[in-house]
């Protein structure tokens, strides 16, 4: 017998750290397993080989670690042994942190560790999503196809957020050159002016005087107004970072107009389909709601998913819990609970994931079509009124007697 050294998470979602003797590690996660715990990583014993393959500590980004998996699904598909598509993987990897990776899981491997366990020990690389999909595939021989399905799950986020970035660019870039314009004639073109009107004399309309004010307080105190949005950045940003400030700035984003419930369902979409996938991959619905609960960002949805954990291990139906909570649709609710008349619950979250996705897609679409001419009115708005002000006074010369 051989102690073993594990984290893990227990029936309540808590992670805990303990250790138990077993003739190996398979032995001793099958019968955690069949507790209802879900091991997180392998801690001391023969893990102590593993950091002699340490890979570099640059981390991979997520369209490196798509590929990574990619590479790896096909090869194992194909009927290679492990060790030697992570040979294939490291020695065609045109990124360093994809070949540092794939040298380091290789060496792991070769030293009896198990993918999952190696995994486990780059947390900054591999969530508990990633980790328990592969551990699950290694348990039941299907490593390929849970490869595969972990491949398809992170290639449909990566192109949401692409999607989300590509369609945003033109919009942050009108919006830049349109404040950038507005700074300009306020700094530039304006003080110009003034110095002419005050020359002449002349009554200055009120409208005019306000726009010269704005122009020399910019000029006058523009470090101090950088100091003070720097600061207020810097705070917020502190403040949200914090468990209590994060759970502030996650009601407030999903009570505001319009974009909220866009980033609702976003949430309620990463649910479903991180649901969906595990299910599909033959991960139990209690330890899948066990991962999950981990993986959803948005703390009001985090706290949803908390309870819909608790209510099914006392035997509830999980739609009936998600219909008690209104962050997820009706066409969830119902798909979920005809998943769960037909035994195909897993099928039915990715068809829900696959229905919001595309719903959000084109309340994206709509939304940045409306960001557009929005912000092109402002700012002629704003530029415009400007320029009336100053031609007000301009014209107001002919006025002066000579």
């Amino acid at each position: 017998m051989t102690k073993f050294r594990y984290e893990a998470i227990d029936l309540q979602g808590k992670k805990f750290i303990d250790e138990k003797d077993a003739v190996d590690k398979d032995e001793l996660l099958l019968g955690l397993q069949s507790n209802g715990i879900v091991l997180v990583k392998w801690l001391g014993g023969e893990k102590s080989k593993v950091p002699f393959f340490s890979a570099s500590k640059q981390k991979l980004k997520s369209k490196e670690l798509l590929q990574l998996t990619k590479d790896l699904a096909h090869l194992l598909k194909s009927g290679l042994p492990m060790d030697r598509s992570l040979a294939i993987v490291e020695s065609s990897a045109h990124e360093n942190s994809v070949r540092d990776m794939a040298g380091y899981l290789k060496g792991a491997i070769r030293e009896g560790s198990s993918l999952s366990d190696a995994l486990s020990e780059k947390p900054e690389d591999f969530n508990d999503l990633y980790v328990n999909m592969v551990r699950v595939g290694e348990v039941g021989g299907a490593l390929p196809q849970v490869m595969e399905k972990l491949a398809s799950f992170m290639e449909r986020t990566e192109e949401i957020k692409s999607f989300i970035i590509s369609s945003s660019i033109y919009p942050i870039i009108l919006s830049l050159v349109g404040v950038g314009s507005i700074l300009i004639i306020l700094g530039f073109v304006v003080p110009s002016f003034a110095g002419v009107f005050q020359d002449l004399g002349q009554e200055i309309p009120f409208s005019t005087k306000v726009l010269m004010a704005i122009s020399n307080f910019l000029r006058s105190w523009w470090w101090l107004m950088a100091v003070l949005i720097f600061g207020i950045i810097v705070s917020a940003w502190s403040f949200f970072k914090t468990a209590s400030g994060k759970i502030i700035m996650d009601k407030w984003l999903l009570k505001f107009p319009m974009i909220g419930t866009l980033l609702m369902e976003i949430q309620v979409s990463r649910f479903a389909r991180t649901m969906g996938t595990l299910i599909e991959s033959g991960v139990p619905l209690i330890r899948a709601l066990a991962i999950v609960k981990n993986v959803v960002g948005n703390s009001v949805v985090k706290e949803a998913v908390n309870h819909i954990y608790d209510q099914v291990k006392e035997g509830n139906q999980i739609s009936s819990l998600m219909k008690e909570r209104d962050i997820f649709p009706p066409m969830a609710v119902q798909m979920v609970a005809l998943g769960e008349e037909t035994g195909r619950i897993g099928d039915m979250f990715s068809a829900v994931a696959d229905e919001l996705d595309s719903r959000n897609q084109k309340k994206i679409k709509s939304y940045l079509a409306l960001l557009e001419p929005v912000s092109i009115l402002f700012m002629g708005i704003v530029i415009g009124g400007i320029v009336l002000s100053m031609l007000s006074t301009i014209f107001g010369i002919n006025d002066i007697a000579f």
